[in-house]
């Protein structure tokens, strides 16, 4: 008799102490009718919380066969903690989603049903939520037009990391080893055959949200860089056109400021604008390219994307495939 196949749901969490109860509490009975067909597999990432996070897991964990977890030794960030349950997870399929209820467990099923049509990789597209501020909605909005005009993968604007990848899919993601990780452009850098799947995005049942302003700026940096050399062939095109920005701007300070009898005065003036502009426009190319010296500085030392401090005894399966992959 053939081995069913294995669902796993990865969910990381990071402080997330209040609301992981009531997400468990929705999860559970949104699987439960598919346990009919798959062996079902919740692995709960917990990525360095400092709360009593790791705590209630555990008590999942006890409580529940299915229920396994990956604790990371700090907080390595939302991205890398996505990667750490990609890579413990052992399913045939394995979708992951926040655990603060934003993303919805009840689509899950969804979500498989599309798989079981032949998709590789299903995504979750967020409708407006005008609980935002205008700003995080804006700045979405214009982030993904940039992303999208740069880059020379395509980046579905909206879609969220709620999503489900084929066994596959999550075994050509894990070979990729980046140490600046904007998992949704890899997604969709594998080029496997894509369906959607929209969705409301509810309001938070606890707790904040973890991506503050200088988070979401390193996260639109990690999109932009990783994907497009377009940032610094911008920096040399800025560089041409301040430059002569800088002399028009030269030849209207001495035509509108300095009398035609101080002829030393002109020369200094214009040598002194032409100087400054030129020096902040350096700054700025050196600047951008620094950026891109910097990650691949990172990369080159090859320290793994995360490191586990504790994990359940079968919660590691996954990583010796993602290992022989790489």
């Amino acid at each position: 008799m053939p081995a069913r196949p294995r669902l796993s749901v990865v969910c990381p969490a990071y402080q997330e102490e209040d609301v992981l109860p009531k997400f468990h509490a929705v999860l559970v009975p949104a699987v439960e009718p598919l346990a009919a067909d798959f062996d079902l597999e919740l692995l709960y990432v917990d990525d360095g919380s400092r709360d009593g996070t790791l705590d209630v897991i555990r008590g999942f964990a006890a409580a529940d066969p299915r229920v396994r977890y990956v604790a990371l030794s700090r907080n390595f960030g939302h991205q890398a903690a996505l990667t750490a349950g990609l890579d413990h997870a052992t399913g045939d399929a394995v979708v992951s989603l926040d655990s603060d209820l934003q993303h919805p467990p009840a689509l899950i099923p969804v979500l498989v049903a599309k798989w079981r049509e032949g998709f590789d990789v299903v995504l979750t597209i967020r409708g407006d939520d005008r609980r935002l501020g205008w700003f995080k909605r804006m700045s979405s909005r214009a982030f993904y037009k940039v992303l999208g005009r740069m880059s020379s993968v395509e980046v579905r604007p909206a879609a969220a990391d709620f999503r489900l990848l084929s066994r596959r899919a999550v075994d050509e993601l894990g070979r990729l080893r980046e140490a600046h990780r904007y998992v949704r452009g890899m997604v969709q850098w594998l080029g496997f055959r894509v369906a959607e799947v929209p969705f409301e995005p509810a309001a938070r049942q606890g707790g904040v949200s973890k991506y503050t302003l200088r988070r979401m700026v390193r996260f639109a940096m990690d999109g932009l860089l990783s994907f497009s050399p377009a940032p610094a062939r911008l920096a040399a095109g800025a560089g041409v056109a301040v430059t002569g920005a800088s002399w028009l701007m030269c030849v209207a300070a001495v035509a509108l400021l300095v009398p035609l009898s101080e002829p030393v005065s002109r020369v200094g003036l214009v040598l002194l604008t032409a100087l400054h502009l030129l020096a902040a426009c350096g700054l700025g190319v050196l600047a951008v390219l620094g950026e891109y010296a910097a990650r691949v500085y990172d990369q080159s030392k090859g320290r793994p994307v995360y490191v586990v401090k504790e994990a359940t005894a079968d919660a590691g399966q996954g990583v010796a495939r993602v290992r022989r992959a790489a």
